[in-house]
């Protein structure tokens, strides 16, 4: 039996398979050219699970996807997120609201006649099946001649990287392997739409960064309109042009991974997009576009209003611990607006080093800085000075907590 292709060698040609398509009317599917519109591709209006609770807590969602973008709907559950792509798959109804795609609305269109490719976060790829066969079984409707089917299942096989796979059985597949073999299923018919759920759960990196290829590097899925189900900050950024948070049930923010990262309406969305360091405090000053927080161990430190914020009002201050510059040095000599703090660890982690230290009054903040950054002088137990700019730095005002309200 032919191996499979091994996955190092498929993520290295990928990006030289210019001219592949998925079959021989490539072109005419739309499938292997971006579309550079702004138009409406998919709506979504008012759509709420049949069970609110069953779905995460699911509000009721609106969302707009352009022609060709890839978006992600990021929430940590991941339930909700998930209700919002079965609905649109059509295996799971909603108890009210649209599903329009292209203009069409399909509310009482049955799931296999939607024309869309569906990845489900639990693949069932058939334990005694050949994956040729099981990736084939999309292709029912079509009618095709068996070479050309044939053809067009090896060539769908050889885009995922499991060429020479298709007398496997699946049982016999790895679960990276066994995701590839439900992606070329949901790919090999065409679809309109392809939705994934939690591509990259529980994979390694190399797992990783082929999914990214796949998806936004291969001309084959580039212009495929595709929403993403997604836990991790990591799958956003690779593979998103813009990401929704989803936090209890609501959208919290939909924006480009970068402005998610850089500028989050809210607490929740910055957790929600990567490591960030919360400092409690209250705002003392707004002037010039720069407020300032009196810490609760009477330091003042500087950041930008993320909303409307009264003076006197009890604040969190938000900074990434990579926007966090050390020095060996005293406070002052640092410059304006730095703090004393005291470096308690200090851990390598091969391309970035991640320091742990107390700001005192029960303060403590992360920083991480690249493996190559000069540390001189930095060692656990000896005072240091940490700085930030103020725009690097996010107040939003504290509430209580919602047993509290």
């Amino acid at each position: 039996m032919e191996g499979c292709l091994p996955l190092p060698a498929h993520t290295k040609t990928l990006l030289a398979m210019q001219s592949m398509t998925l079959h021989a009317q490539g072109q005419a599917s739309g499938v292997n050219a971006f579309v550079n519109e702004t138009t409406a591709f998919l709506d979504l209006r008012g759509l709420a699970p049949p069970d609110a609770m069953a779905a995460g807590g699911l509000a009721e969602f609106s969302l707009t996807v352009a022609r060709g973008e890839k978006l992600c709907l990021l929430a940590r559950d991941g339930e909700a997120a998930r209700a919002v792509l079965a609905m649109v798959a059509g295996v799971l109804h909603p108890a009210r609201g649209e599903v329009i795609v292209n203009g069409r609305r399909l509310q009482a269109t049955p799931a296999r006649r939607r024309g869309f490719g569906y990845v489900p976060a639990r693949i069932a790829v058939p334990r005694l099946r050949r994956v040729g066969a099981y990736v084939a079984a999309a292709l029912a409707d079509q009618h095709l001649a068996g070479d050309a089917r044939a053809a067009r299942v090896a060539r769908v096989l050889a885009f995922v990287g499991l060429a020479g796979c298709g007398i496997k059985r699946g049982h016999a597949l790895t679960p990276s392997e066994r995701f590839r073999a439900a992606l070329a299923h949901a790919l090999i018919a065409a679809p309109k739409l392809l939705l994934i759920e939690e591509p990259d759960e529980g994979f390694p990196e190399p797992e990783r960064q082929m999914l990214a290829t796949l998806l936004r590097g291969s001309p084959a899925a580039a212009g495929l309109t595709t929403l993403v189900a997604a836990r991790s900050p990591a799958t956003v950024f690779a593979l998103a042009d813009r990401a929704l948070v989803l936090h209890e049930g609501k959208i919290a923010q939909i924006a480009p991974p970068q402005i998610l990262y850089d500028a989050p309406a809210s607490l929740a969305v910055a957790e929600a997009l990567g490591d960030a360091n919360v400092l409690s405090g209250v705002l003392v000053e707004n002037e010039d576009d720069i407020a300032r927080v009196r810490l609760e161990n009477g330091a003042i430190v500087s950041g930008s209003l993320a909303e409307r914020i009264a003076i006197g009002q009890r604040s969190l201050l938000m900074v990434r611990p990579e926007r966090i510059a050390v020095a060996a040095v005293a406070a002052e000599e640092l410059g304006e607006g730095a703090l004393s703090a005291v470096l308690r660890k200090m851990i390598p982690l091969g391309a970035q080093t991640r320091l742990f230290a107390s700001l005192g009054g029960g303060a403590d903040i992360i920083i991480t800085r690249p493996a190559s950054a000069a540390l001189r002088g930095l060692q656990p137990g000896r005072d240091m000075a940490i700085a930030w700019t103020a725009q690097h730095a996010r107040i939003y005002a504290a509430r209580p907590p919602a047993d509290a309200v």
